[in-house]
């Protein structure tokens, strides 16, 4: 049987695998797209939409954004760990991606910021699943992109003529068969999902970080990369966004996006950690959850703290941030029973008392009763003397009981580390040179994005960098035939 032989292999048919797939039919390369999975979409399917510094949407909306400005408030906050040149090269060509975007089936519903951010997340209409299945997907498709799915990369060689030789592993018998290709491209989608990875990089409390994800992030493409000579590239990002019920007899997607989650996470109601007491203003942490993550990461245990009376004003009355444009009104009208259905089900997460003190035994938290007093005086008085959170959200967790503690891990999308790349998306080795013909894109190559915290005051930028270098390290390998 003729050896099968590509232009092009990508690892991975997340939206970072489909956007350089979409790419590589348009620049007629012969491309094989491989996914463990039996369906196609993998984290990308969950995304709400992408960054644009200067789209046609935006300036339809009168939505002027500073790149230089940009540009800064990135690398100031990463502390200038993230790569200038990417981010100039990505920024000056996210605008044009969008339009791209649009013309390959994906359809964006509107321009939208995030809290005080900027003005740069493009939301799809149906999320990233519609973007993907019912754009990117069929499109290349129909340009002749081969792709096949419950099918692991297991193996790569460099062969003496700088092609590869890879591996493709049936998930079900274990077969396997080896195809040559000019170029590899890592789309895997980092490594959330693998607890060891996780235990050996710079995460605090990895056991606390709750994937909410496909939960196929298992490091493929890494481990792929580093057989082959990278440099193993760590600054410690995950992609936190704040707290997340801890449950593992639940698969977290179904727990994120809730009513209980909602007024647990999105409230800055009271916080305490593995002792009883306050750790943070949670006001601060809910506008941007990337720092929420952080301040919860940094704790041993955590638990929202609420009384039968918050319960109630939540559910019939309303809550004191408001969330719209993305819910219809400012109330939880299924809370109350959420709530009790929650209670019957055994749910892991919750946890009830008919007084504080017997809610911190049941909780193991020794100085809660002293600490929801303290914090009761300080609402009473309108202020908060330990972290100054607006006294509007000082909610006094008093009353009849009964009273409530909710455990909360580090609700976290994906990682953002793991290999250094350069500004065409090819990989680098432990010397800073490039390894011919291998390319990270998405979370696999993202490193040049961050610090150790993703970036929510400018959305959208790492689903952006998906469609960005999926067809930069394209763009590259075409410019190289």
């Amino acid at each position: 049987m003729a050896e099968k032989k590509y232009d092009v292999v990508i690892v991975g048919a997340g939206l970072a695998g489909f956007a350089a797939a979409a790419e590589a039919a348009d620049n007629n390369l012969k491309t094989l797209l491989v996914e463990k999975g039996k369906t196609t979409g993998g984290t990308g399917n969950y995304v709400e939409g992408v960054f644009a510094a200067d789209s046609e949407l935006q300036k339809k909306d009168h939505a002027e954004i500073d790149q230089e400005e940009l540009l800064k408030e990135e690398l100031t906050y990463s502390h200038y760990k993230a790569d200038g040149k990417m981010w100039q090269k990505y920024i000056a060509n996210a605008g044009k991606n969008v339009s791209w975007l649009e013309k390959r089936g994906a359809e964006i519903a509107m321009v939208a910021s995030l809290g005080s951010g900027a003005r740069t997340w493009h939301l799809f209409k149906g999320k990233g699943h519609d973007a993907i299945h019912s754009g990117l997907e069929p499109y290349a498709k129909s340009k002749g992109v081969e792709i096949i799915t419950l099918t692991r990369v297991t193996d790569l060689k460099q062969n003496e003529d700088q092609t590869y030789n890879v591996t493709l592993t049936n998930v079900e018998d274990d077969t396997e068969e080896i195809v040559v290709a000019n170029n590899v491209i890592l789309a895997s989608g980092g490594y959330l999902n693998n607890l060891e990875l996780m235990e050996h990089t710079p995460h605090q409390n990895p056991d606390n970080v709750i994937p909410v994800n496909s939960g196929k992030s298992t490091g493929d493409g890494l481990c792929l990369a580093w057989n082959l000579g990278a440099k193993q590239f760590f600054t410690g990002m995950s992609m936190m966004f704040g707290g997340q019920l801890k449950d593992d007899s639940v698969p977290s997607f179904k727990l994120w996006g809730t009513a209980i989650w909602s007024s647990v996470c999105d409230q800055p109601q009271m916080w305490v950690n593995e002792i009883g007491e306050r750790f943070v203003d949670e006001s601060a942490a809910v506008v941007n959850w990337a720092n929420e993550g952080n301040s919860m990461n940094r704790q041993e245990r955590v638990f929202c703290i609420f009384s039968q009376k918050i319960l109630d004003d939540f559910t019939d009355k309303s809550y004191p941030r408001s969330m719209k444009p993305f819910v219809p009104e400012d109330r939880y009208p299924s809370l109350r029973e959420d709530i009790e259905q929650a209670e019957k089900d055994g749910r892991k997460y919750l946890h009830k008392a008919a007084t504080i003190e017997e809610l911190a035994k049941e909780i193991d938290t020794p100085n809660l009763p002293a600490y929801v007093k303290h914090y009761n005086e300080m609402a009473a008085n309108g202020e908060d003397t330990d972290f100054h959170k607006p006294a509007k959200y000082m909610l006094p967790v008093d009353g009849d009981g009964p009273f409530y503690a909710i455990e909360l891990g580090v609700g976290a999308y994906t990682t953002g580390d793991g290999l250094r790349v350069n500004t065409n998306n090819e990989v680098l080795d432990t010397k800073g040179r490039p390894i011919s013909g291998l390319y990270a894109i998405g979370s696999d190559g993202s490193t040049v994005l961050y610090g150790d915290t993703y970036g929510v005051n400018v959305p959208g930028t790492h689903a952006g960098y998906c469609i960005f270098s999926g067809r930069n390290a394209i763009k590259a390998i075409a410019n190289k035939q």
